[in-house]
């Protein structure tokens, strides 16, 4: 079964996922999610072991005082990630190709621009000439473009352009690269974010709102219309910002103004009015009122970011119309899971917001051990994968130009092997059932073959005793032998078939009850016709002596002979025979009916002629 590999490297965290199946139907087979540690966090100790505070062991075996090792070096962030990497692949042995990579969004310039085309093929011509004029701070081959088309107006087609830095995008690629893994594509994350909802039937559900992924550094929003992208833009604003002022105000690091957050001691801890001190008495400081503090400093710090995240919103919805406005807000990212965030800006937007359980949509066979944080965060990981399944609605590739991949069967590998395999799964399923067919259609003709060779059996057997005077024996061994003899295929039950037909046949000769035997006209019938021509006019027309001296009647022909002593009767029969109906219907050649024949002189004075009729076939 193909398999994807998606991979999502965050502010804070790195989200590898796993995915097998199709683009139509996968399964998130296995998750990995790692938190990034700080520089100064990461030692490599795998060099030597601390025995004591003052003594560590080689790998040689020699011990010496701690003071003599020189400190280890540290890593560099991208340093500590592509170890990550390699360490997240290494562990849960997943391929090293196949792999798609996100790419921070924010990091790219957004323009809006209309170009004046409505077609995609015609766009892809003209947009990255339209772009070089709306970046002023960068060079137009310094970046690498993409667009997608958020709509069209009378002029053309509306256009959100994401220019991503080279610069950036070869530093992102290098930090997978010292893992030895090398991307077959790379997208965006807000845009394999809106792939991942859009494969998993989210938008189907809900396909028009505003969907606001809050991360560690920055946030990404989007308004779907329809189901389709209307605005995408990401900008840099997160809860690590949050987190840092909460503990800047409560004299600590990010990680404890992260645990501030969490706690939320607002929701678990009222003060009652008759504990709070009065104003008489002396303030005097308790852990109460500490908590308290802290409460209030948490709240005002949510507060300005709801805030911020809310203007923002606003400035980047400001321009849009439609005629759909979206009915709800779908909170993902890391941020969503902070207490309070929800309501507050549910407030300040009028509008509900849900946070949206993305693992609810997906068959999901691993977690990663936080289901709340991987529902939360796999969005774009998710998106990366279904990229290398084949599954890109937006058409974003971030590697082209010097990018792009030398060996480009890399990139369509898993695209053909998925299609490869739903062709001969077809193939399969095709053969199948021409096969079943095949065989019902062998049974059903064997079914027939039996019953008719039974009937030609007996009919044999009856033909041969009956009409073959042969004995019991005899007759059923040779009609057993004529069956034996016929060949095993298509042309046995037509052989058969013919053999019935033949016996059939003769039996209705020798019965005298065959149909298709043709009449035979009556002799007497064209004697009568004759007579009744002939006496058709008046006797004294035929001279004073009329004579039929021959007369000879055949199934196709008939003569007669005349003597008369005035030779125009000739003319006169002539005329009669031509002119009757019956040899009119009969003849041969309508235009010879009668074929008079030479007239002979008889030494009594009188003359002889022969008249001919030929008959067609009835």
């Amino acid at each position: 079964m193909p398999r994807a590999i998606g991979v999502d490297i965050g502010e804070r965290f790195l989200k590898v996922v796993e995915l097998v199946g199709s683009p139509r139907s996968f399964r998130v087979q296995r998750v990995a999610i790692r938190e990034i540690p700080s520089q100064g966090e990461h030692h490599d100790e795998s060099a030597r072991t601390e025995l004591t505070d003052d003594l560590v062991i080689e790998e040689s075996g020699e011990i010496h005082p701690a003071a003599e090792e020189a400190a280890a070096p540290e890593l560099s962030r991208d340093e500590i990630i592509s170890k990550l990497i390699g360490d997240v692949f290494t562990e849960l042995k997943l391929p090293r190709e196949d792999v798609c990579a996100s790419f921070p969004a924010n990091t790219c310039i957004n323009r809006e621009l209309v170009v004046p085309f409505f077609e995609e093929e015609q766009i892809r011509k003209v947009v990255r000439f339209e772009a070089e004029n709306h970046l002023h701070s960068q060079s137009i081959d310094d970046v690498v473009v993409n667009w997608i088309k958020t709509g069209e107006t009378k002029d053309g087609s509306r256009l959100t352009i994401f220019a991503a830095p080279k610069l950036e995008l070869a530093e992102h690629m290098g930090k997978m690269r010292r893992a030895r893994v090398d991307p077959a594509s790379v997208d965006l994350d807000a845009t394999s974010l809106y792939t991942t909802l859009e494969a998993t039937g989210v938008l189907d559900e809900h396909p028009n709102v505003i969907v606001v992924d809050v991360g560690a550094s920055s946030s990404t929003l989007m308004l779907l219309v329809g189901g389709r992208p209307r605005v995408i833009r990401s900008f840099r604003l997160g809860v690590g910002a949050l987190e840092a002022d909460v503990g800047a105000e409560l004299g600590g690091g990010v990680r404890e103004g992260a645990a501030h957050l969490q706690h939320d001691a607002s929701r678990d801890l009222l003060t009652p009015a008759s504990d709070l001190p009065s104003a008489d008495e002396p303030a005097v400081e308790t852990e109460k009122s500490l908590t308290q503090l802290k409460s209030d400093v948490v709240s005002d710090q949510r507060t300005q970011f709801i805030a911020k995240l809310h203007r923002e919103t606003v400035r980047s919805l400001a321009a849009v119309r439609t005629d759909t406005p979206p009915d709800r807000i779908l909170m993902l990212g890391g941020g969503s899971l902070l207490p309070g965030v929800g309501e507050e800006l549910s407030e300040r937007f009028g509008l509900p917001v849900e946070q949206l359980d993305l693992l609810n949509y997906v068959d999901c066979k691993d977690d990663g051990g936080d289901r709340a944080f991987a529902s939360a965060t796999l969005g774009p990981a998710i998106g990366c994968g279904l990229r290398m399944l084949g599954r890109n609605p937006l058409g974003i590739e971030l590697l082209q130009d010097e990018f792009a991949p030398r060996n480009t069967f890399e990139v369509v590998r898993t695209t053909l092997a998925t299609t490869i395999t739903l062709l001969f799964l077809a193939l399969c399923i095709w053969v199948f059932a021409v096969k079943e067919q095949l065989r019902a259609e062998r049974v059903k003709y064997n079914d027939m073959a039996a019953v008719v060779e039974l009937m030609t059996f007996k009919a044999e057997f009856a033909y041969m005793k009956e009409f073959g005077n042969k004995s019991d024996d005899v007759a059923k061994k040779t009609a057993r032998n004529w069956l034996k003899a016929l060949p095993r295929d298509q042309k046995r039950i037509t052989k058969m078939r013919s053999l019935l037909i033949r016996r059939h046949r003769f039996l209705q000769s020798e019965l005298g009850l065959r149909s298709d035997i043709p009449k035979l006209p009556s002799a007497l019938k064209v004697m009568n016709e004759m007579y009744s021509a002939l006496s058709s006019v008046k006797r004294e027309e035929l001279g004073t002596w009329f004579q039929i001296s021959e007369l000879t009647v055949q199934e196709r022909r008939a003569v007669i002979t005349l003597i008369v002593d005035d030779t125009r009767a000739f003319d006169t029969v002539r005329r009669l025979f031509t002119e009757s109906p019956y040899f009119k219907e009969r003849a041969r050649d309508q235009r010879r009916i009668v074929e008079p024949g030479s007239q002979q002189p008889l030494p009594t004075g009188r003359k002889k002629q022969r008249f001919t009729f030929t008959f067609r076939d009835d």
